[in-house]
């Protein structure tokens, strides 16, 4: 009987209790356009099931915690992994607080706190983000041989033939600029992919006659040792076109991925161009920039590699030499990961 009435009595007292350790994290300094992440563990450090009463809240929306379960037993920990996006903070301190309610009866609410300082960034700096938000498939619908001895640069290889493959990989919630020679063929692909439910998906009008009538050899890379020849044929024009002139004048693309090759080819964004640092004076001699661009013009140039050092060095450079649109991707391709996942960084089978 008095067995009975002692074992009542413990789990009369027993009760969940919150530990959140320390519950601050100070990330230091970062530049705007960081996504800062850290995880903070909650613990049960009680007798009985501790219960979370609803998700956490934070006081910004540029903050967010969600929890992955809902209740915890004795012992048990979880996670809470906690997102500030520093975009928009730039020469600012930053204190972010997350509320974690749970039936902890000595305190139903717990507050963990973000801080740090968030610096502007530079000229020659970019998000993940902002690259994510203009980036572009410029996709060239020859025949791989016509591909390998001159394109436009930053273009990808999809033959016209094989186009209805790609319907299933192509991204569906980016801009998709589609060539051939002479406009034909990029149409009925503009509105094949249309029909399949891609959006934003413009052929190049009167393709590459077309391109070399408004722009000349603008952006065009041969092959060594291949003949230098306008294409031929007449341009044709249709639906679902826009004028080569519009695209560049809304900023033409290249991606420099400065990465190891091998590295390189485990996922890189589609049509990127891989160099050493070495070789970014001679990429730079071969594009031109600044004044020499037809007014109204202009050129974005992502520099990208795995933490940042060196895609810095290369935009610095640029940025001096006159390309006032050659950035950064600030933290490397971890921040890119962090939002996206591994969206856009194709591995070397899909060229």
């Amino acid at each position: 009987m008095l067995l009975g009435i002692a074992l009542a009595g413990t789990a009369a007292w027993a009760t969940p209790r919150l530990d959140v350790g320390q519950g601050v994290y100070d990330f230091g300094e970062v530049a705007e356009g960081m996504l800062v992440v850290h995880s903070f563990p909650l613990r049960n450090a009680g007798t009985a099931v501790l219960n979370f009463t609803r998700q956490p809240s934070t006081t910004c929306g540029c903050t967010s915690a969600p929890l992955t379960k809902m209740s915890l037993l004795p012992g048990e920990s979880v996670a809470l992994r906690v997102q500030f996006d520093s975009t928009g903070f730039g020469g600012q301190k930053v204190e972010k607080l997350v509320y974690v309610y749970s039936d902890d009866p000595q305190a139903q609410q717990r507050t963990l706190t973000i801080r740090g300082f968030v610096r502007p960034s530079l000229p020659y700096e970019g998000s993940a983000a902002t690259l994510q938000h203009g980036f572009y498939l410029l996709v060239d619908l020859r025949a791989p041989e016509a591909f390998a001895q001159g394109r436009l640069l930053g273009a990808i290889n999809i033959p016209f033939a094989v186009l209805p493959d790609w319907i299933p990989r192509l991204p569906r919630s980016y801009t998709v600029y589609l060539y051939d020679e002479t406009g034909a063929q990029a149409i009925q692909a503009a509105q094949m992919l249309r029909q399949n439910g891609f959006l934003a998906v413009y052929a190049i009008s009167g393709g590459l006659v077309g391109w070399w009538r408004d722009l000349g050899d603008l952006f065009f890379t041969w092959a060594d040792g291949a003949t230098r020849t306008p294409p031929a044929g007449t341009a044709i024009t249709g639906a679902y076109t826009l004028p080569a002139s519009r695209i560049v004048a809304q900023g033409y693309q290249v991606v420099l991925d400065l990465r190891p090759r091998e590295v390189y080819a485990l996922g890189r964004f589609p049509g990127s161009l891989n160099l050493k640092l070495e070789e970014v004076p001679d990429f730079a001699t071969r594009i031109q920039r600044g004044a020499a661009l037809p007014s109204g013009y202009k050129v974005s140039i992502w520099c990208v590699d795995e933490d940042g050092s060196l895609a810095f060095q290369a935009a610095q450079y640029l940025y001096a030499l006159g390309f006032a649109h050659a950035k950064a991707l600030i933290g490397g391709l971890p921040q890119w990961r962090l939002r996206f996942g591994d969206e856009l960084l194709w591995p070397e089978a899909m060229k």
